[in-house]
């Protein structure tokens, strides 16, 4: 028999934790960002918030979120054995109570190893609509004023509950952004989506019917945005695999503009695998409408399928300052 030859030894995985939710079916939270990780070569340990069988996008689900005692005890059995990360992703976590001890005990690892990215999703809602508890706002406010988080990743509403400021227009966006900075001391701001229309940022009617996606950074006074493509359907998911690609990127380069433009290209590959498929396999187009289990399921994101994606480094966006 020949001896099979001894494979190269490859680089060393960095360690992250990641606390979201859980979900047998589907891909949101751990489910959407694992998956997407390990392929970028990060040992993810994975502390569950919820485990739901579902999204509650589906309109219905069982299953039980984690209260904040539960939480502790994982981090205790966690330090017992003395874990160490590189980086740390929080995203959703439902009640104020389980929400404190992430904070609490998050803030503990960065003061003790201060080299820790910690990127912080604050998964709260979308477009008006709270999905969780309303008593985290507070919470959310108090973790981040400890000035210890490195990149935070919330959606308008998102950044709107946190400064309690409603964006209306590009001079309220820059007068919530300067103040996240001045208050919290992130390091870098990227808002995933903003729901402010092309006139209300000053832009031309050619703009109608996009996106924008924001990011800032702390040592400096420009606000950058990116124009993505709206899409009608509801996909769920999406702001969590954001995320972890966007940790994934700015920790290996720190910079922030090609960071957020190599996730938009991937997310938007993403969506387009995920409506292909879904028009493959039923021989037309499906939109997601919240409540409707049928249509979610269809939607779901094609996390596996997409696996040669998410090492991609092209940018496809050109950004452009107002």
């Amino acid at each position: 028999m020949t001896r099979s030859r001894n494979p190269v030894i490859p680089k060393r995985a960095k360690k992250v934790l990641s606390i979201q939710s859980h979900v047998v079916h589907g891909y949101v939270g751990n489910k959407a960002a694992t998956f997407p990780l390990q392929t970028l070569n990060w040992d993810v340990d994975v502390l569950n918030s919820v485990n739901f069988s579902n999204h509650t996008g589906y309109g219905s689900w069982k299953g039980h979120s984690c209260t904040g005692i539960e939480i502790e005890q994982l981090f205790e059995g966690l330090e017992g054995i003395n874990m160490h990360y590189d980086a740390i992703l929080t995203g959703y976590t439902h009640g104020a109570s389980a929400l404190k001890s992430v904070g609490s005990k998050c803030i503990a690892m960065k003061k003790n190893q201060p080299n820790i990215v910690w990127l912080l999703d604050p998964v709260m809602g979308d477009e008006g609509q709270l999905y969780v508890s309303k008593e985290v706002i507070p919470v959310y406010r108090e973790i981040l004023s400890h000035r210890l988080v490195d990149i935070i990743t919330p959606n308008q509403f998102e950044l709107e509950l946190l400064l309690n400021i409603k964006i209306t227009d590009l001079n309220s966006l820059r007068s919530a952004v300067k103040l996240l900075h001045l208050e919290f001391a992130v390091k870098y701001l990227v808002v995933s989506s903003l729901t402010l229309t092309a006139e209300a940022l000053g832009l031309d009617s050619s703009h109608n019917g996009k996106m924008y996606s924001c990011i800032s950074s702390m040592d400096s006074d420009k606000l950058l945005f990116f124009e993505i493509d709206r899409y009608d359907s509801y996909f769920t998911g999406v702001g969590d695999l954001f995320s972890a690609l966007l940790l994934d990127r700015l920790y290996k380069s720190g910079d922030v503009v090609d960071s957020t433009n190599q996730v938009l290209s991937i997310m938007s590959r993403v969506l387009y695998v995920t409506r292909e498929i879904c028009v493959k396999d039923l021989g037309k187009e499906v939109n997601a409408k919240i409540g409707d289990f049928k249509t979610m399921k269809e939607c779901e994101l094609r996390i596996v399928e997409c696996a040669d994606l998410y090492a991609q480094q092209d940018c496809d966006y050109a950004p452009f300052e107002l």
